[in-house]
């Protein structure tokens, strides 16, 4: 599989990634080719006809797919997040009826939170759902909803009417793009090619739709769809490695061809300590992402943790990454075709995605904080 995404990567994307950045689009061709080389599909256990990779057999394949374009990490990882919500939380039933299609590379899913009102305030959310025959009635409206356009799939939180705390719903698309279910593409400054989308549901009668692991599952979607976020959390890490992967590369080419005076910029000492510092960090992240992956491969405790970290941690080095790198390129890291002009856009991303730094460091604070508050600190 990895040698597979090298290939994609080296003949397929990086020709063409800056055109593609600059239409929006993932072309549906690279995401056949990604179902054909089973990348989304990895997860899925062999019982149900996948591969069953760990997380930490697939950070190697995201951090190469992120190498060439961010995009193509993103648009796999909902269907990660969806792979374990049923493996986790589904009924068996539900697990046969939608991890075989997933295996076999047919069905991708996505993955909805968020709504217009309430991004990381999952305390307002205000999608409800009520019992309807065969599936669900929907109202409300969710936003950035990643394969929200095409994806055949859905796991999406909202709340029973009369229901104190919310469900996860498992939502196939019929009906999507129609009257009672709209549907919007948001255009983006980077990580373009994803369809990210907003739904408007108006008392949309959804066909098939049920609430995640049953009876058992419900008022529970918030601490379901939480749980599995640290997979989600581990691949935006590797989206931002790729970029420091990227940068560094960049970095490497201007030091190695650019002429400064009597000799080559990677002659002169400011250059060489950027270079090594870019690679210092870049060791760094590879190591807490590999941390984190093995946590949760491992059941670990602390796995949710580790991942908010890798990913905070990565994200903000991939923003210093391509700063160091455009202070080399100079001007040329300005122009709309520099690579690193696209990588600049992308970078932020990483920030936001499977929750924004700052909620994310305010929850780490809040547990740090209540923890030493009821006695002393572990190291």
């Amino acid at each position: 599989m990895l040698t597979a995404c090298q290939e994609l990567v080296h003949d397929e994307v990086m020709p063409q990634v800056e055109t593609w950045d600059r239409d929006d689009v993932l072309p549906q061709a690279i995401l056949d080719r990604l179902s054909t080389i089973g990348v989304p599909a990895a997860m899925v256990p062999t019982r149900y006809g996948g591969p069953e990779l760990s997380v930490a057999d697939l950070v190697p394949v995201w951090r190469t797919l992120a190498q060439g374009w961010i995009s193509l990490t993103g648009a796999v990882n909902t269907t990660y997040l969806g792979t374990a919500l049923l493996l986790r939380y589904g009924t068996e039933a539900q697990r046969k009826r939608w991890l075989p299609a997933i295996a076999s590379g047919g069905v991708w899913s996505s993955f909805s939170i968020t709504e217009p009102q309430a991004g990381s305030d999952v305390q307002h959310l205000e999608t409800e759902v009520e019992p309807a025959d065969d599936g669900l009635i929907i109202t409300g409206a969710k936003q950035w909803i990643a394969g929200g356009i095409s994806f055949p799939l859905a796991f999406m939180l909202a709340t029973e009417r009369g229901a104190e705390r919310p469900s996860c719903v498992v939502l196939p698309a019929t009906g999507r793009g129609s009257d009672s279910w709209q549907t919007q593409w948001l255009e983006k400054v980077g990580y373009r090619g994803v369809e990210s989308a907003a739904w408007t549901f108006v008392h949309h009668h959804a066909v098939g739709a049920e609430i995640l692991g049953g009876e058992d599952g419900r008022g529970r979607g918030l601490g379901q769809m939480i749980d599995v976020l640290a997979i989600g959390r581990v691949n935006v890490a590797c989206r931002a490695l790729g970029i420091i992967d990227r940068a560094l590369t960049c970095a490497l080419e201007e030091s190695t061809t650019r002429v400064i005076g009597d000799g080559l910029l990677g002659n002169h000492t400011h250059a060489r300590l950027r270079i090594g510092e870019l690679r210092a960090r870049q060791r760094a992240v590879e190591a807490v992402i590999d941390a984190a992956a093995r946590g949760i491969d491992t059941g670990d405790p602390e796995a949710g943790e580790l991942a908010s970290a890798a990913k905070v941690i990565a994200s903000d080095t991939a923003i210093w990454a391509v700063d160091t790198a455009s202070r080399l390129a100079a001007s040329r890291s300005y122009t709309w075709e520099s690579e690193l002009a696209r990588l600049r856009r992308d970078a932020p991303q990483t920030q936001i995605g499977e929750g924004a730094n700052d909620a994310l460091l305010l929850s780490l604070g809040k547990t740090l904080i209540r923890s030493a508050a009821a006695g002393p600190l572990r190291s």
